[in-house]
């Protein structure tokens, strides 16, 4: 999705199966998802369509939302080459994707006790942190969360990654709107 105008344009005016596939890298590795947001359009910019995404993520029934909470990586994954495109670039940029020394052993920690307690990788929207000592504070903070707590912060950070891939992708492109 090169220009952000056609690329919404082409989210509008493709059939259903391609609408989804347009969609689909905004919201990480969920078909499902971007199929039943597909079918909300048109969409009269990007924020509608952030709107969508946001709907159909708190619209998903508990066993939906585990499915597509473990279609997320983990932080600092063992292969970060097999994340997405948009997670390792968000990874990236606060040196998240290979972290050194202590914050490398610390995320491993974490990582291990949340998939325990939780079932799912620890999903953050790395776009609200400024630096890695934040997004490891948060983490360990949101392990003291009860299990029905941590679904619900983890379907708001997933809303928050899609909007901020979406008006990354369109808004800029589309002049702001």
């Amino acid at each position: 999705m090169a220009d952000g105008e056609s690329s919404l344009g082409a989210i509008n005016a493709a059939d259903d199966a391609t609408a989804a596939r347009l969609i689909v890298p905004f919201i990480e590795r969920s078909p499902m998802v971007a199929a039943r947001v597909a079918r909300r359009r048109p969409f009269a910019g990007p924020e509608a369509l952030a709107e969508a995404v946001r709907a159909e993520i708190e619209a998903l029934d508990p066993d939906e939302l585990i499915a597509l909470l473990g279609g997320h990586p983990e932080l600092a994954p063992g292969a970060p080459e097999a994340m997405t495109a948009h997670s390792q670039e968000e990874q990236g940029r606060l040196g998240v994707a290979v972290p050194t020394g202590d914050a490398r052993a610390r995320i491993a920690d974490l990582n291990r006790r949340y998939r325990e307690k939780f079932g799912f990788p620890f999903v953050v929207a790395l776009v609200r942190h400024k630096d890695l000592d934040t997004v490891i504070a948060n983490f360990a903070t949101r392990l003291d969360a009860t299990a029905e707590e941590e679904m619900e912060t983890a379907r708001g950070e997933i809303a928050a990654v899609s909007r901020a891939r979406i008006m990354a992708a369109l808004d800029h492109a589309a002049g702001g709107r």
